[in-house]
């Protein structure tokens, strides 16, 4: 069974209580807009309600999941935000909390690029189901770009403080092996098998004791919940700081050179 998805920036299809949600924009290497964000909330609310799809299986059409938030253009907001909240809180933060918390199961395939806030989804999702050519990592501080998507309290939780800080402040990417020595992959698996393989682990969790997995989620996540808030909202009061070389960060990736920072 399928939605009828049109032009929409997420594909949705139901088959043996599996809820598969593509990111769809392959010639943008699935980056991240509003609209698309907003899809995938409203596809999880609809998940949640519906006692038929017991298993959420997240994964990126073309050869990315996705590259991170498009940073040319996120795009119109589909809704408007509170007064004096900030769109980030409203958008980028509800998906990783609702995510985060999901009270059904939820298993992230990847294969190719996975950044920014494409690495905080899959670090909120239970499962990593990883091929050989992921290229992952939090790229963001090499183009002095603010994290508001959870990434900086994800990451560490997953892998620890050392691991976290090092990724995260010099910007490198690790490869399908070293995320599986970090633990960050539930397995590793040829590019050519990574649907099939995804589909069978997201199908099993499906035929599953629903509930019952619900109620384990909560009992191994809710600890951490609270942390994540304030980490988030950390990470919202952070968002505006005066810091001069993001210009530079934003100029240097349009022209696609190297920056020249200041250090402000």
């Amino acid at each position: 069974m399928s939605s009828l998805n049109g032009n929409r920036q997420v594909i949705s299809s139901v088959a043996d209580n599996v809820l598969t949600l593509t990111l769809n924009r392959p010639e943008k290497l699935n980056a991240v807009t509003y609209q698309m964000i907003s899809e995938l909330l409203a596809e999880l609310q609809r998940a949640e309600e519906d006692p038929g799809i017991r298993c959420i299986l997240l994964v990126g059409s073309g050869r990315a999941f996705s590259a991170g938030d498009d940073v040319t253009s996120m795009g119109e907001m589909p809704y408007g935000v509170f007064p004096g909240a900030h769109p980030v809180e409203e958008y980028q933060q509800r998906l990783i909390r609702r995510l985060f918390m999901f009270p059904k199961p939820v298993v992230a395939a990847i294969r190719g690029r996975c950044h920014g806030i494409a690495q905080d989804i899959t670090l909120s999702a239970d499962f990593r189901l990883v091929s050989k050519s992921t290229v992952y990592g939090d790229m963001r501080a090499k183009r002095a770009v603010p994290v508001g998507s959870g990434g900086t309290y994800l990451l560490a939780l997953m892998i620890g403080l050392p691991a976290a800080t090092t990724i995260m402040m010099t910007g490198e990417v690790i490869d399908a092996e070293e995320m599986a020595r970090l633990n960050l992959a539930t397995c590793v698996v040829e590019d050519d098998a990574l649907e099939t393989e995804a589909v069978a682990f997201a199908r099993r969790l499906a035929s599953g004791p629903t509930k019952a997995l619900s109620l384990l989620k909560r009992e191994l996540r809710s600890r951490f919940a609270d942390q994540l808030d304030s980490a988030l909202g950390l990470e919202i009061s952070l968002l505006d700081e005066p810091v001069e070389d993001r210009t530079e960060g934003r100029q240097s990736f349009a022209e696609r050179r190297e920056p020249v920072y200041s250090g402000r």
